[in-house]
């Protein structure tokens, strides 16, 4: 099975999905390495350094709280997060008819 990959400079997950207690490869396909910080709340670890054009093995914690993080590399807006694609969708409302 392979082994899922987070991209640094974009957060978004390949060979996925994630899962508590998974083993990831933080991915970093720039030419600059790439700090993370503040990863505590879902990684096994607190901080990482991925360097330019690499990948750096890391673990989902058994109980993930928070899939936000910093990261020095990032180039999208707004916080940097974990995002998996596709989205996932609402689950279809349950439709009940009332029997008489």
């Amino acid at each position: 099975m392979p082994v899922p990959h987070v991209n640094v400079q974009n957060g978004s997950v390949t060979n996925g999905p994630l899962s508590d207690g998974c083993y990831f490869k933080w991915s970093n396909p720039t030419n600059t390495q790439a700090n993370l910080n503040n990863c505590g709340g879902f990684c096994t670890a607190p901080s990482f350094t991925v360097y330019a054009n690499s990948t750096t093995d890391a673990q989902i914690s058994a109980n993930p709280t928070d899939y936000t993080f910093t990261d020095s590399a990032w180039n999208a807006p707004g916080q940097p997060h974990i995002v998996v694609q596709p989205w996932p969708t609402p689950k279809e409302k349950e439709h009940r008819k009332e029997v008489a």
